[in-house]
């Protein structure tokens, strides 16, 4: 398969590939999937380098049990069980140890214009960091669909997979979270920096 031949490919496509042995359809997945995993992990760990192992983890895990997996359209609600599965996990092991939070890194927005004006660039930080805390405020299921959506690039039909909910179920919660997101924001003074 060519690279765009393994872009345009569905999921089961390429695991199909992956198990006749097709190392670049592995990577494929890997590429499609990474940001989603990492962004269900940040919501459980809150802190990036710990997700991105645990990530690791769970795609080493989902490679090795790849011949197993019976409904292979299912790919994206498997590896998210899995992500969130070895996520909590470590949580739980980690319960026992006081760990270090790292919130300025939990989410990455994308700034509009890169500026070296001190004051502006401060807005900008207590913007972003409005936007981060008002999505920490929505109800979970909430969240998740937004971030993915938004900060992960996720279509809608992918995000469907991914978490094992009805297309339309996404639809409306995207819909809905952002009707919470505009009147949080409003409430917090942050109204007008929103354009969806």
């Amino acid at each position: 398969m060519s690279v765009a031949e393994l872009q345009d490919a569905e999921d089961a496509e390429l695991i199909i590939a992956v198990l006749a042995g097709n190392n670049k359809a592995f990577d494929e997945l890997f590429n499609r999937y990474q940001r989603a995993m990492l962004t269900v992990a940040q919501q459980i760990v809150r802190n990036p380098a710990d997700a991105e192992d645990i990530v690791q983890d769970a795609f080493l895990l989902a490679f090795e049990a790849l011949p197993q997996l019976d409904n292979l359209n299912r790919f994206g609600a498997w590896l998210h069980s899995i992500t969130r599965n070895r996520a909590l996990r470590y949580m739980k092991r980690a319960s026992r140890i006081q760990l270090h939070e790292d919130d300025d890194d939990e989410l990455q927005i994308p700034a509009e214009q890169n500026t070296t004006d001190p004051a502006m660039i401060l807005v900008k930080e207590s913007t972003h960091e409005a936007i981060r805390d008002t999505i920490d405020a929505l109800p979970t299921d909430f969240q998740e669909v937004i971030k993915l959506y938004y900060w992960v690039d996720m279509p809608q039909k992918r995000i469907a997979d991914f978490l094992s909910l009805p297309l339309t179920t996404v639809k409306w919660r995207l819909h809905k979270a952002k009707d919470m997101l505009k009147t949080l924001l409003e409430k917090r003074g942050y109204g007008d920096i929103l354009s969806f």
